[in-house]
């Protein structure tokens, strides 16, 4: 019985430690620096996006100065305030995907990394910066055959947004700090691990 427990034990180790590993696509380390993004857009409040040539579904996102960027998707985009800068109840509130971003010219390329049970993907986003507070999402993507989540092998990609508009900015009086979300695992964002 001593085996079989110490056994069980010592999966349930090595299966957490899985968890925490970061995709092997996900190469834009955490690193906690200013990255001057306030000088080229509005940061203090998020933005919201047609997803594409899909009307009914809106991707809602913030950047944060020191390199985290945060999105959900969402067909309901009432209340999103709340959630921004209070917290919220709902799952959009709860459950956002967080990743990290860096600026490439007028571009803005991010990466979020999506987890669900022992699955891990990463996905790639792109923004244009045409003038202050003005983005588009110019892409949204994953690398299949570097995803272990099954249903992501068929993300519906685009490395080329057919219908882009430029995505709207709603400013914030404070900004929920993403100190306020104990699920983000910076283990996935440091550049050490």
């Amino acid at each position: 019985m001593r085996k079989f427990c110490f056994t069980i034990l010592v999966l349930v180790f090595i299966l957490s430690g899985c968890v925490t590993i970061k995709p092997k696509d996900f190469t834009y380390p955490y690193i906690a620096e200013y990255t001057g993004l306030d000088t080229l857009i509005s940061i203090d409040g998020y933005y919201v996006a047609q997803r594409e040539c899909d009307s009914t579904f809106f991707s809602v996102f913030m950047f944060y100065p020191d390199g985290l960027f945060t999105i959900a998707t969402t067909s309901d985009v009432s209340g999103l305030k709340d959630c921004f800068e209070n917290g919220g109840q709902s799952n959009l509130c709860q459950y956002p995907s967080w990743g990290t971003y860096r600026i490439e010219g007028n571009i803005i390329k991010t990466q979020t990394i999506r987890q669900e049970g022992m699955g891990i993907s990463t996905i790639f986003r792109d923004y244009e910066i045409n003038n202050t507070q003005v983005l588009i999402n110019i892409s949204d993507y994953v690398v299949p055959q570097n995803t272990n989540l099954g249903y992501m092998k068929n993300y519906p990609s685009f490395s080329e947004n057919r219908c882009s508009e430029a995505a709207s900015f709603y400013p914030l009086a404070k900004k929920r700090s993403e100190k306020d979300c104990p699920f983000i695992n910076k283990k996935w964002f440091n550049q050490n691990k």
